[in-house]
């Protein structure tokens, strides 16, 4: 009896132990899992709102407050990925430690492209653009950065290589009759023969190309546009300087691999900017750089996404002025007056390049500042 009596309430000890564990145990000191980056605001107590809101708030808080909450994670995202599977639908782990962020299955499995009236409104909005800018005398340009799978394929697993149906690039910079002026920037040869012969272009361990990915780019761009606008300023390599850095990137803060999977590759900057910021030349919408040693050079509008930051440091030393907005739905009301730009570069990375079919919006109210 005393026996049993002894199970049964060790038996409930145990019980109640593991029930009040997760609010005790944070008692106990918590170990700090700096890999672990869940991109989001951590939910904290509220006294405010109604009973109900208040129980599914104290909910959401433990939840996200329970004792060794992040080593568990840790440890499950780890787990996944020693067995060879990514703990996150988004990201996606190739061959030597590569990884590539997945937004659908159609950015890797080309299949049969894009129809002729797909490819003409393209143009027929782009064309819109066009002739818009060269009423200013802008000279306008779009730039498709290439997605990372497309310029290291090799590097995906067997199972998601891209297949052998058209490259929509090659189709949407192929115009589809002479009634259309579009032009495109397109650094997809000098970035595929860099990456096979140069330094990493892309992080391993990022979504993004890194600086000597986006320094090859603007050496295309600059091969592209001087021809005619020779007072553009192109930097050369006394101009800049090379290092090697070890960083870690977006793609491994989503798998919980943070500063444990790292990428070891060169970068390159600067050696003396002689343009600076001005902040009374720009506003909510714009920044301005302002480069008073090229007072003959274009002045450049660059609307980018998250690729474009890379490549600001290098225009702004081939600019007299460099203008920066995003690219999140334009309007020319937010550009305002257009005639203050010679050259204007419509940055878009491919797996994005859907928005190049709605273009740069006609009203103020369109626009959504980043």
């Amino acid at each position: 009896m005393k026996t049993r009596r002894f199970v049964m309430g060790f038996t409930i000890a145990v019980f109640f132990l593991m029930v009040l564990f997760p609010l005790w145990g944070n008692l106990l000191p918590q170990p700090r899992e700096e890999s672990l980056d869940e991109n989001r605001e951590m939910t904290e107590l509220s006294s405010s709102g109604t009973m109900k809101e208040r129980i599914k708030n104290a909910e959401e808080y433990l939840d996200d407050h329970l004792a060794f909450r992040e080593s568990a994670i840790s440890l499950a995202l780890r787990t996944d990925l020693d067995l060879g599977e990514s703990p996150v639908s988004m990201v996606l782990s190739g061959f030597d430690g590569w990884l590539f962020y997945l937004e659908g299955e159609e950015d890797f499995r080309r299949g049969t492209g894009l129809d002729d009236d797909m490819i003409r409104e393209l143009y027929d909005m782009q064309q819109t653009a066009t002739d818009t800018f060269k009423a200013s005398g802008v000279d306008y340009r779009i730039l498709v950065a290439p997605d990372k799978h497309s310029v290291y394929p090799e590097y995906l697993p067997i199972n998601k290589r891209l297949g052998n149906g058209p490259w929509e690039l090659d189709q949407m910079m192929t115009s589809p009759g002479p009634e259309y002026s579009v032009r495109f920037l397109d650094p997809r040869s000098a970035l595929l023969e860099a990456a096979r012969s140069g330094p990493q272009q892309y992080y391993k361990t990022d979504s993004h190309w890194n600086s000597a990915g986006a320094w090859t780019v603007y050496q295309a761009m600059m091969d592209q546009l001087i021809a005619e606008h020779p007072t553009l300023h192109r930097l050369s390599e006394d101009e800049i300087v090379r290092s090697q850095i070890t960083t870690s990137g977006d793609l491994a803060a989503m798998i919980g691999q943070k500063d444990l999977r790292v990428d070891h590759c060169e970068n390159i900057t600067v050696k003396e900017f002689k343009s600076h910021e001005d902040p009374d030349a720009g506003d909510s919408v714009m920044d301005v750089f302002v480069n008073e040693s090229l007072p003959d050079a274009p002045k450049i509008l660059l609307i980018k996404d998250s690729f474009g930051p890379a490549l600001i440091p290098f225009l702004r030393e081939s600019a007299s002025k460099l203008y920066v907005m995003s690219n999140e739905a334009p309007s020319f009301a937010a550009l305002g007056d257009l005639s203050r730009f010679d050259i204007v570069i419509m940055e878009v990375v491919e797996r994005n390049r859907f928005w190049l079919w709605s273009g740069i919006g006609s009203d103020e109210e369109e626009y959504e500042e980043e």
